[in-house]
């Protein structure tokens, strides 16, 4: 596996671990009543899904042509 590959695979694998963090916080937070806290870091858990899957194209679509 070239090093272009391993990286989106792994920048594929964060971006699901941090939507999974934020479906966890979200549910956490509405079963629990623990605070705006864990619902704050739920969107965050979102928002840098979002920036992983936006950072993930963009490395795809550099390196189509750099890297062979």
């Amino acid at each position: 596996m070239s090093i272009k590959g391993f990286h989106l695979i792994f920048i594929a694998i964060a971006a699901l671990f941090f939507a999974g963090f934020g479906v966890w916080a979200v549910f956490f937070d509405s079963a629990q009543e623990a605070g705006s806290a864990v619902e704050a870091f739920g969107v965050v858990g979102f928002v840098a899904s979002a920036v992983l899957i936006v950072y993930g194209i963009r490395f795809y679509r550099k390196t189509k042509s750099i890297i062979v």
